[in-house]
């Protein structure tokens, strides 16, 4: 027996604080760095490690209601065993500046932008380390998920202390990937709203700060030609949809009048939630965008209608967020007319008024009852579900017709 063997120690040691290290050996973690570097899988310890990884790639999103965090740990303890203690695992804890900016970000409403100089550049990781969380779709589950998984934990067999436990990738034990596993359900849980909401907060930010620069812009333009912006005398019967294709056939050549004339800068017109807009002009004599992918606003339609700035109301609607009824007319298909913008995922559209006013509305249809995808033809004509087809040849009724295209 080794006399300086003190029992009281090995007793101390049987606590999870006590807990070994966990590390992977060096065939895993090599197999982790080349996954996290977008390698291929070269062999079967790689193809396991993205099997592993896969798990934690929701393409659905998950839902929590008030209590889920506090119900969902409480089983995660009770699983482990009562003995467990909440304090006897100190919790990571941010660098102080790092602390600092994270809070600065925060109040900031989550615009790295706005956080004093001495911190943006920590807040700006923040922020990148926010976006990857919350990019793609929501996940959303269903409502017993997470008894489910607390209810694999428990029946998860734990070996006695003295007895070694199965690993998974080194020394990492399978029930401590069981409780990594469950704290990420619930971390994703509350915390994912709250980065999605966050950063379509910022984006309609953005969106509503360049909408107001385009007023500004066509607010310039009507001072210099006493006209909305428009490229060509397009006639009443001619499509205008063909965006790319033939400035004379397309509204958006229209608006596109603003930034070729150096009334504003092209990026004032992309949508932040635009990934194909281009922030910057491609070529000196472009008149119009490339294609209807790259449009992100609608403008008011200029074909066989009034051009007269002076002629609108301070309530004519001039600009929105992208038309979602013209997309599937193109395509021959009908949707509804009462749908919102698919920049923001159908929860509304920010909307620029004749007196230079942008809004966030829900719902396309103004106050007056005017539906602003839609000429005052077709909105008479609706077929009972409330889905209209465009032709791409409409035109107003008339300044008080609001018909935002493409």
């Amino acid at each position: 027996m080794n006399p300086d063997h003190n029992p009281n120690q090995d007793d101390a040691h049987n606590g999870p604080e006590s807990l070994p290290e966990a590390r992977l050996n060096a065939e895993d973690a090599e197999a982790v760095d080349r996954w996290m570097a977008g390698e291929p899988a070269e062999n079967a310890r790689d193809m396991r490690v993205a099997e592993l990884f896969g798990l934690l790639n929701a393409e659905s999103a998950i839902s929590a209601d008030s209590t889920l965090t506090d119900l969902a740990m409480l089983r995660v303890l009770r699983a482990m065993g009562s003995e467990v203690s909440v304090d006897a695992v100190a919790p990571p804890e941010l660098a102080p500046l790092d602390a600092e900016a994270l809070d600065a970000w925060l109040l900031a409403e989550g615009v790295s932008e706005r956080v004093p100089a001495a911190l943006r550049s920590r807040a700006a990781r923040h922020e990148a380390l926010a976006d990857l969380v919350s990019d793609g779709v929501q996940p959303q589950v269903s409502a017993d998920m997470v008894d489910r998984l607390m209810t694999r934990v428990a029946e998860t067999p734990v070996a006695p202390a003295a007895e070694p436990q199965p690993e998974i990738a080194g020394r990492i034990r399978l029930a401590d990937l069981m409780s990594i596993a469950a704290v990420l359900v619930v971390g994703v849980s509350v915390i994912w709203p709250m980065l999605t909401s966050m950063r379509d907060g910022h984006y309609r930010t953005i969106s509503s700060a360049r909408m107001a620069a385009a007023g500004n812009g066509m607010a310039a333009y009507a001072a210099s030609y006493g006209a909305l912006p428009q490229a060509s005398a397009s006639v009443g019967g001619d499509p205008w949809w063909e965006v790319g294709e033939n400035p004379a056939h397309s509204n958006s050549a229209n608006l596109f009048t603003l930034t070729r004339d150096g009334f504003v800068e092209i990026a004032q017109l992309a949508s932040p939630t635009n990934p194909n807009a281009p922030t910057s002009s491609k070529a000196e004599d472009a008149s119009d965008w490339a294609s209807l992918e790259e449009v992100s606003y609608s403008y008011r339609n200029m074909f066989g209608g009034t051009n007269d700035a002076f002629n609108l109301t301070p309530t004519s609607a001039l600009l929105a967020d992208r038309s979602p009824v013209v997309p599937p007319s193109r395509r021959g298909e009908a949707a509804r007319a009462d749908a919102n913008s698919r920049n923001f995922s159908g929860r509304g559209q920010h909307v620029l008024f004749g007196d230079g006013t942008v809004r966030w509305l829900t719902s396309p249809i103004l106050e007056n009852g005017d539906n602003i995808w839609l000429p005052g033809s077709v909105e008479r004509d609706l077929v009972r579900d409330g889905r209209a087809t465009l032709t791409g040849r409409e035109t107003a009724d008339g300044a008080e017709d609001a018909f935002l295209v493409p």
